[in-house]
């Protein structure tokens, strides 16, 4: 497994690792015919026109091809808009190494903290954040896509204890 920044080249991949994490981590969040007619179609538009600025964080995970990958927008603060691991190497560290590796990256950039939004009903991945050091903070209903989902914001206050957590 290689960590690397990711290239122009990667946005299909990073899109289809994209919905394939939604698919199953949404499945009780997002309308079931969404996931299954739009999703793609809307994921591949985002990722085509999504600007990566200088500063940004961008990173893919690489077996033979692109696993997981995580994008950090630093606009200045550092937000976390996506982390997503295809289904299949769940559970196997790649998400807590893309964290390492973002927070590592937003360290030797001068940044010190970091926030996400998540769905509240995505408690695996809450849990995952909470074992990083993130701290549950406000609450709000984001738009995704069309449906309001109802999202919990998760802090980190010094970045460096993504990289000291167990």
């Amino acid at each position: 497994m290689i960590i690397r920044v990711a290239t122009e080249t990667d946005r299909p991949a990073i899109a289809a690792v994209q919905a394939a994490s939604w698919r199953t981590a949404y499945a009780d969040v997002l309308p079931k015919d969404y996931l299954d007619n739009r999703l793609d179609d809307d994921i591949a538009a985002h990722w085509r026109n999504q600007d990566i600025a200088d500063g940004d964080v961008v990173m893919v995970a690489e077996d033979t091809d692109v696993v997981g990958f995580i994008a950090i927008w630093v606009r200045p603060t550092p937000y976390i808009d996506n982390l997503h691991v295809l289904p299949g190497f769940r559970s196997k560290g790649v998400g807590r190494l893309l964290m390492r590796v973002g927070a590592k990256a937003l360290l030797d950039a001068g940044q010190r903290t970091a926030f996400l939004w998540v769905a509240v009903g995505n408690t695996r991945a809450i849990r995952f954040y909470e074992n990083l050091g993130g701290q549950l903070s406000e609450r709000t209903d984001l738009d995704l896509f069309g449906t309001d989902v109802p999202s919990i914001k998760v802090l980190w206050l010094d970045i460096e204890t993504i990289l000291t957590a167990r």
